[in-house]
């Protein structure tokens, strides 16, 4: 029996579950399958002739091009997860694989790289991690994650031989607005001063929520006290304005405890106590200001 090969190869390729996509020398795309439609949600008659950056989101393509023609120089393919753009704008996550193509002189013509939907998988895998680290109410770190923010960050100050602080925050008399117009209401003012702080610091700086009013602000390169005590001043200016809770205004502020890093102490439980200690100094003088520990 006369079996055509090279139209059952076609076949094949054209119902593979997963994306195959092959583009020339220059990365312009020459051939893809039904997969590759059905991944990306553009038609075949759409994409060749178009570069496969339409295929990355814009501000990760430099960084695979770089990696995936270094990884097939020096190890003949190239695997990774990586986001994609998909034609009406969503974006989602692939799990790739890259390798060249070469003709019968061994000459390099191009690439083939299958790609396979791992969306879902990323997102639950994110949604896991969000659980485990994550305040849900607010959603910034909570003791976990900056447990292991302040632990990496001590590391890297001894190799450098640097220092960081923390800041200790309780919100004065919160335990009042919860009393008087309930928990819904107070977990709106607590969410509402996450946001002020969060517009008064750097995106570096990790603020976390390790208890029910109680936050801690991570602050590395800011060591001398001028600048600890400006920084101080800044957040405590931040809470003073009103909060508004139905239609009322409600004043809010807090009482700071501050640790350095090595001063105060060199591992994270005695750093959190001794700033949780220096806050409670600033409680008992009245709340709406700073203590060093």
């Amino acid at each position: 029996m006369d079996v055509n090969l090279s139209t059952h190869r076609a076949q094949a390729f054209n119902y593979l579950f997963d994306s195959v996509v092959v583009t020339d020398t220059t990365g312009i795309i020459i051939d893809w399958n039904c997969g590759s439609q059905q991944l990306y949600g553009y038609s075949k008659e759409e994409i060749l002739g178009q570069s496969v950056s339409i295929l990355h989101v814009p501000e990760d393509s430099a960084s695979i091009t770089e990696l995936v023609i270094s990884s097939v120089e020096q190890h003949g393919k190239w695997t990774g997860e990586i986001r994609f753009l998909h034609k009406d704008g969503t974006i989602g996550w692939v799990e790739s694989m890259c390798v060249p193509l070469f003709d019968d002189e061994q000459q390099f013509i191009g690439a083939l790289g299958i790609n396979r939907d791992i969306t879902k998988r990323v997102e639950d895998a994110q949604r896991v991690l969000n659980l485990a680290c994550y305040d849900q109410l607010t959603q910034i770190p909570n003791r976990y994650l900056l447990m292991d923010r302040v632990k990496q960050t001590i590391e890297r100050c001894k190799r450098m031989n640097t220092k960081f602080s923390l800041f200790y925050m309780d919100l004065d008399d919160f335990k009042n607005i919860n009393d008087t117009y309930g928990h819904c209401q107070g977990d709106s003012v607590l969410i509402e001063a996450v946001t002020r702080l969060h517009k008064v610091i750097r995106e570096s700086d990790t603020l976390a929520r390790i208890g029910g009013d109680e936050f801690v602000l991570l602050l590395e390169d800011i060591t001398d006290n001028n600048d600890i005590s400006r920084m101080a001043d800044i957040l405590i200016s931040a809470l003073d304005k009103p909060f508004t809770i139905n239609a009322q205004p409600v004043l809010l502020n807090c009482s700071i405890g501050i640790a350095t890093f090595p001063d105060s102490g060199d591992d994270f439980d005695t750093l959190i106590k001794t700033a949780d200690f220096a806050m409670y100094k600033s409680k008992r003088q009245g709340g709406a200001t700073y203590r060093f520990g």
